[in-house]
């Protein structure tokens, strides 16, 4: 790779950075970012009340800010004088004792999520609660879409493929929410991470495959424990179908794909019976309890049943009229299956842990943050896809690296070799 391709991946995060330091007042200091300020403050010291003053002193001034922003857009309103400062006041006030809900079992949610608050905490004791928190999610994004860039280059894509899936990663759903003060941005860059060890693995890269992806794992599940559970399920099951019917994945590094991704399946389970973390039937109860504001119902699972079934025909129905995201998803998937049968099952894998999520929790509140990582499919896909379409086919009889001098058979770039076997 020349000096100028290795420039390129850098100019483009530096762009993207850019982009969203720009944007950085659009984006909104929510319940769950007072609730990773307030276990950031915890770290840096601070006692339990003062932390959540603080954290919610963040909070309110976030939200007296948003409500200028409106106000600056009512038509009625925009030239009368503001009120922010009473706003944050009034707000202070209500929540003295934190914002709701408060209920134990909701807080021992995010209990289990330290990893975020606590690499941030450097970050909010220097810039304040909402910039240090938004500072460490967009880095984690911008990393994300380094690593997408390494994966695609490791798939022996063209450099100019590898930066459009960098691109991708930056101009869709993965990046608008991996920037705001949210585990969304950590998340991302270790779900990459995962799938780039599992492609070293694949192509036999056993040992950076397998510190990598024992490093993004575990770290993960401090992140956000109930989303790289089901990614190592599935993962493992991705690696044990590639050994049942890929033959010549049948290696040491399929083996370690599937060693560890069962492992680590085990291991968290494990971890959460011990530790006693929530499960599946705490999440459900706080779905349908609203946070433990409303009593617990008695069968969650068959309203869940019934609650999936009215949101995924209306999300289907939605989708239909603008079917950008199946549509990508579609070609981002033929993309890398034509490229590696085994690295597209992990990519389908992991990608599909965001539509297990919200079958969990059919939430139409949530927008497409709960399904975001399945974009993932088309930002490695669709560069794939495109590159063998505008890779030329063979002439028949032509031979590239036997045909004479300055003949199309000389000038016509080599097919890529196989990459994972």
């Amino acid at each position: 790779m020349t000096a100028h391709h290795r420039a390129v991946p850098a100019l483009v995060a530096a762009a993207f950075v850019l982009l969203h330091v720009f944007g950085y007042p659009a984006t909104r200091f929510s319940n769950d970012s007072y609730r990773y300020a307030r276990q950031a403050y915890e770290f840096l010291g601070d006692s339990r009340p003062t932390a959540t003053r603080k954290a919610v002193a963040a909070y309110c001034e976030d939200t007296a800010r948003l409500v200028h922003r409106n106000r600056m857009l009512d038509q009625l309103h925009f030239r009368g004088p503001g009120r922010e400062a009473q706003y944050a006041a009034a707000c202070e006030k209500k929540y003295a004792g934190g914002l709701t809900p408060t209920d134990p079992r909701y807080e021992k949610i995010f209990a289990t999520r330290p990893a975020y608050p606590l690499l941030a905490a450097p970050f909010v004791a220097l810039l304040g609660a909402k910039p240090g928190l938004t500072l460490v999610a967009l880095a984690c994004t911008t990393l994300a879409g380094y690593l997408v860039h390494l994966l695609l280059r490791a798939l022996r894509a063209p450099p100019p493929a590898a930066v459009l899936g960098q691109v991708l990663c930056y101009v869709t759903p993965l990046a608008s929410w991996g920037g705001r003060p949210l585990t969304e941005g950590p998340a991302l860059a270790l779900l990459t991470a995962l799938l780039l060890a599992s492609v070293w693995l694949l192509q036999r890269r056993v040992l950076p495959g397998a510190v990598l992806f024992t490093g993004a794992f575990a770290l993960g599940l401090a992140v956000k424990y109930a989303g790289f559970l089901p990614a190592a399920l599935f993962l493992a099951a991705a690696a044990c179908a590639s050994l049942l019917f890929v033959p010549r994945t049948r290696h040491r590094g399929t083996g370690w794909l599937a060693g560890l991704s069962a492992g680590g399946t085990l291991a968290a389970l494990a971890l959460s019976g011990i530790l006693g973390l929530p499960g599946i039937t705490d999440s459900l109860q706080d779905t349908f309890t609203l946070h433990w504001t409303r009593p617990e119902i008695a069968d969650p699972w068959r309203a869940l049943a019934r609650l999936d079934h009215q949101y995924w025909w209306q999300w289907l129905q939605r989708e239909a009229l603008a079917p950008a995201l199946l549509f990508l998803l579609a070609v981002g998937a033929w993309g890398v299956w034509r490229r590696s049968v085994p690295v597209a099952l992990c990519v389908i894998a992991v990608g599909l842990t965001g539509f297990a999520t919200t079958v969990v929790h059919p939430l139409a509140a949530e927008g497409d943050r709960l399904y975001v990582p399945v974009w993932l499919i088309p930002v490695i896909g669709v560069p794939l896809a495109l590159d063998r379409l505008w890779r030329p086919a063979p002439e028949p009889g032509a031979t590239a690296p036997h045909g004479p001098a300055g003949s199309t058979a000389a000038r016509r770039p080599p097919a890529a070799p196989p990459v994972a076997p």
